[in-house]
């Protein structure tokens, strides 16, 4: 039994060491309705604790989200890395992206030779190779999806299921075929409280949420109305009124 529980919290810990290393489009993302069968564009991080010099994903797109055909990614400055050469001289790799039909698959891997002085201070003498570059621990800007968003869709997840790993380095530790899975979920619609859509809260929302509730002359689209029931009860009344009000005031 004790060995049960040991290999249980073994595994949780390794569960719990992974989750610090993936790539992905973040944890949630809103998109204006104004984008509706339009593009609209998404970067993708890559967090680690470790080095990596290769890194493989496949990713799942919802139904009515598509990675534009042409020109649907494109590199960011992570893909970027610096190193030193054999004669010490500061350089730069653009890594290269590699993408499958629809963007199914993602992955790149560095090549080139890293070299470093480990005697302390630069002294005229041999750099010695320590390995390939590679992307060093911390966050990094990889890639910007475009994508296009269908008139229909309202809600759903991207997920990225992939694996980071690393050659040997003689400059520290290095990930090894370390997996990650990691789903953004994305919806359409205004921020809480903009019932006007114009990307802000002020006495335009309080007005016209105002009208709304008396019966006046304020027709709200879907987008709206879900912005204007301010504590999510399902109905917009005299309570989401005063929410936006304290909203307005800062309160």
């Amino acid at each position: 039994m004790k060995k049960f529980f040991l290999f249980a919290a073994m595994c949780c810990m390794s569960v719990m060491m992974n989750a610090a290393n993936y790539i992905s489009l973040g944890d949630t993302v809103r998109i204006n309705p104004r984008y509706l069968d339009g593009y609209f564009n998404v970067d993708a991080s890559m967090h680690i604790d470790g080095m990596v010099d290769d890194w493989q994903l496949n990713a799942d797109y919802p139904d009515g989200m598509s990675v534009k055909l042409v020109a649907g990614i494109t590199p960011l400055e992570g893909m970027t890395i610096n190193y030193v050469d054999r004669y010490g001289h500061d350089c730069k790799y653009d890594a290269t992206l590699n993408v499958s039909a629809a963007y199914a698959n993602i992955s790149s891997h560095i090549y080139v030779q890293g070299y470093w002085y480990p005697y302390g201070p630069e002294e005229e003498g041999w750099w010695e190779p320590y390995g390939t570059a590679k992307w060093m621990p911390g966050a990094h800007k990889m890639f910007n999806l475009n994508f296009y968003i269908s008139p229909s869709f309202r809600r759903g997840k991207v997920t990225f299921d992939g694996v980071l790993t690393s050659g040997p380095d003689q400059r520290g530790a290095v990930l090894q075929g370390v997996r990650f899975s990691h789903s953004t979920y994305f919806w359409v619609g205004y921020e809480r409280g903009d019932v006007s859509g114009n990307g802000k809260i002020d006495i335009g929302d309080v007005t016209l949420l105002i009208d709304y509730v008396l019966g006046k002359d304020a027709n709200l689209d879907e987008f709206q109305l879900a912005a204007a029931d301010i504590n999510g009860d399902g109905s917009v009344d005299i309570d989401d009124v005063t929410a936006v009000i304290n909203r307005v005031l800062g309160l």
